[in-house]
């Protein structure tokens, strides 16, 4: 045995207690036969020295290429990821042995399943985050568009208070007509009656004309007063709405943030 494989052979155990996992170690010779073999506590390929090294294993092709290799491999063979490591040895430019660690893979595995969980959880929550942030903005729009109508409605009422005072204004008027028409009719006598007639109907006219706008007044006070708390809604819940999507863009801003984090999981557990 060539003496650097002697050394190595003898120093498995040290190497073996330098990984933070459960390791197995293999050792080959020039000829591919095995000269060492450390089992792990759970990983135990079932070989012993003596025996050759299978064919296009991680092990074999590192020993044939020269080069170091590494190979993750499933939960198949041993209930559990692992990764092979193979590292052939060298004395000066010529390839002498190889040495192989099958390392237990499953706490990175784990971690990377987290992350694949996590990366699709955020893309679930930010493509639910921009639903809600599109519904939140359609809800802006149209309290915006209420409260524009309502400002119209209240113009309206405006307008109308205005005519209903020139109507109140026409009634008093009508009214103190018709007063000093009867007093005239009563200076006429008898001569009088007919316009007196005329004149109770004008002031009849002008008390209907007066008691009809007052109620129409008391009506468009109820719904001004309605409009003005429907305004003060409307605004209480536009700010609700502004803040929602404040509140919604702070979420967003932390959902890429989180999927970023992902993203670096992925990486970081991925042995290439």
């Amino acid at each position: 045995m060539h003496p650097i494989l002697e050394n190595i052979k003898h120093s498995m155990k040290a190497y073996q207690m330098t990984y933070p996992e459960d390791v197995c170690l293999v050792l080959g010779d020039q000829e591919g036969t095995l000269i060492g073999y450390l089992p792990g506590k759970q990983i135990d390929i079932k070989v012993k020295v003596g025996d050759k090294i299978i064919e296009n294993t991680v092990t074999m092709r590192s020993l044939r290429e020269g080069k170091p290799l590494r190979e993750e491999n499933g939960s198949s063979i041993f209930g559990f990821p692992y990764i092979s490591l193979a590292q052939p040895i060298f004395d000066g430019s010529e390839v002498i042995g190889v040495l192989s660690a099958l390392v237990s893979h499953e706490r990175v595995a784990t971690l990377r399943e987290g992350a694949t969980d996590l990366a699709a959880a955020v893309q679930q929550m930010s493509a639910m985050t921009e639903v809600m942030t599109e519904a939140s903005s359609d809800v802006m729009h149209r309290l915006l568009e209420l409260s524009e109508q309502t400002e119209s409605i209240k113009g309206d009422i405006a307008a109308i208070m205005d005519i209903l005072g020139f109507v109140k204004d026409v009634s008093r008027q009508s009214n103190i007509l018709g007063i000093n028409a009867s007093i005239e009719a009563a200076r006429a006598g008898q001569h009088g009656l007919g316009f007196s007639v005329v004149a109770k109907e004008i002031r009849k006219m002008a008390d209907t004309s007066n008691e009809s706008a007052a109620k129409i007044d008391a009506q468009l006070d109820i719904i001004s007063k309605a409009i003005d708390r429907m305004t003060l809604s409307t605004n209480q819940i536009a700010a609700f709405t502004e803040q929602h999507n404040a509140s919604m863009e702070e979420l967003s801003t932390t959902y890429s943030k989180l999927e970023r984090t992902a993203d670096d999981l992925l990486v970081a557990s991925s042995i290439t």
